[in-house]
């Protein structure tokens, strides 16, 4: 029984259900209880029969209607039932049987005005709502001019805690209602306002992307197609080999240069938004795994490759495809900046965190951009500057932290930190 019995109060009051469900329940239960009350005080008080029937018919109704909707779903077929049954029968004997003018009803006429105005919709509602009004007028008309239909209260202290009980439950209820109204109304604002923000930046994205290809990309392929030109004229008029070796090396840097620029602009635009699905990582495996696929790359330039990552690393909760650009990113700019020097990818862990550090021995980055290294669009190497802006994005949005330390000329040294899995949900998030 307990267990059929906690989720049903549970569904009753619920804070995510429609706000007509939330209102109805509320009824229900009001009706439930104000049945049995006033049932069970007319029968000891005063034993009139069909006013104690009506009161304890109204209690049963409402426990029938409260647990069928909330059962079957079927909520807008009870709206309409409730409002025919309570509102158009139950309501008006309960005027005539108790008191008449001289009760609390003409408060609960009130109540059952607004509450069809807010239960029903469209052309059904207008229809019943103006009903309801002309026969809540001819209950008013009827006791006045035909006084002998109206069963009086048998003292004034009954007439009188009728009417205050009346006005202080439909007061209550109707106060419900407009809070509920207005708890809903600021959600909704706030996920408008919410929805307009990502709006907003997607708009800006878009601009930004659009604004650097525009800007950016035609000088790497306008060098392109003018070296390519160059190249045919060496070969038309028989020019030196040196010479266009040299001219196709400078088109391939800058086919390269426009592959990362692109790459770059590509992964600002997707990322800011996008799901997160976190998951257990190995990611000692994932750091060995990006250093064996930069080594080729790195020994072109007569470099010497270390990892130094420390037995028994912890594994850590992030989102393996957005979390393998941060070495790549880092290895990549370190192979940028270095030649006939070490590159060296260290990791280990301490107080819950996986700490990882590229180093390089190359030319290091300028002093006067270090301030402000991880902005978009700063770049110590002539680029657009994108990839660091995306590793403190990413760190970030894993909830870590990164830094990078340099002396130009004597190398550079990137660190970040992310936390290491510790027995999270893996849940989808929308975190970047």
């Amino acid at each position: 029984m307990k267990s059929a019995v906690k989720p049903f109060i549970q569904t009753i009051f619920s804070e995510t259900s429609d706000f007509r469900v939330q209102i109805f329940n509320t009824l229900g239960i009001l009706g439930f209880a104000l049945g049995i009350v006033f049932g069970t005080v007319s029968l000891l008080v005063h034993p009139e029969a069909m006013n104690v029937a009506g009161n304890y018919a109204a209690a049963a109704y409402a426990g029938v209607a409260l647990w069928r909707t909330n059962k079957t779903g079927n909520f807008k077929i009870w709206f309409l039932v409730t409002v025919i049954v309570v509102f158009f029968l139950i309501f008006p004997v309960l005027f005539f049987m108790g008191g008449g003018i001289t009760s609390g009803m003409p408060c609960f006429f009130v109540f059952a005005v607004v509450f069809t105005v807010i239960m029903l919709e469209g052309r059904r509602r207008t229809i019943l709502t103006l009903f309801e009004i002309a026969l809540y007028i001819g209950c008013f008309l009827t006791a006045i001019n035909y006084p002998d239909t109206i069963v009086p209260f048998p003292s004034a202290a009954d007439m009188l805690i009728d009417i205050v009980v009346a006005c202080v439950m439909s007061s209550i209820v109707l106060a419900f209602a407009i809070y509920r109204h207005i708890v809903i109304y600021d959600r909704k604002q706030l996920e408008l306002e919410k929805a307009n923000e990502q709006l907003h930046n997607l708009n800006r994205m878009k601009t930004e992307f659009l604004q650097d290809i525009k800007h950016d990309v035609k000088n790497p392929l306008l060098i392109v197609s003018l070296t390519a030109d160059l190249v045919h004229n060496y070969i038309d008029t028989g020019g030196k080999a040196e010479e266009a070796h040299a001219a196709l090396s400078s088109m391939q840097n800058e086919a390269m240069r426009l592959g990362r620029m692109i790459n770059g602009m590509v992964e600002m635009a997707t990322m800011s938004g996008s799901p997160m699905n976190r998951e257990k990582i190995d990611f000692a495996a994932m750091l060995r795994s990006c250093a064996e696929t930069y080594r080729i790359q790195i020994e072109q330039k007569n470099n010497k490759l270390l990892i130094n990552i420390a037995p028994g690393l912890p594994y850590i909760y992030a989102e393996a495809e957005q979390l393998v650009r941060l070495p790549n990113n880092l290895l990549a700019n370190a192979i940028d900046c270095t030649r006939d020097g070490e590159i060296s990818l260290e990791a280990s862990a301490e107080d819950n965190y996986v700490t990882v550090i590229v180093r390089d021995t190359g030319e290091g980055v300028p002093e006067e951009i270090m301030p402000c290294i991880f902005e978009r669009g700063v770049s110590g190497k002539g680029g657009k500057g994108y990839g660091l802006s995306i590793c403190k994005t990413i760190v970030e949005a894993h909830g870590g932290e990164i830094r990078v330390e340099s002396e130009p000329g004597k190398g550079t040294k990137a660190i970040f930190s992310v936390p290491v899995y510790s027995g999270q949900n893996e849940v989808r998030d929308f975190e970047l």
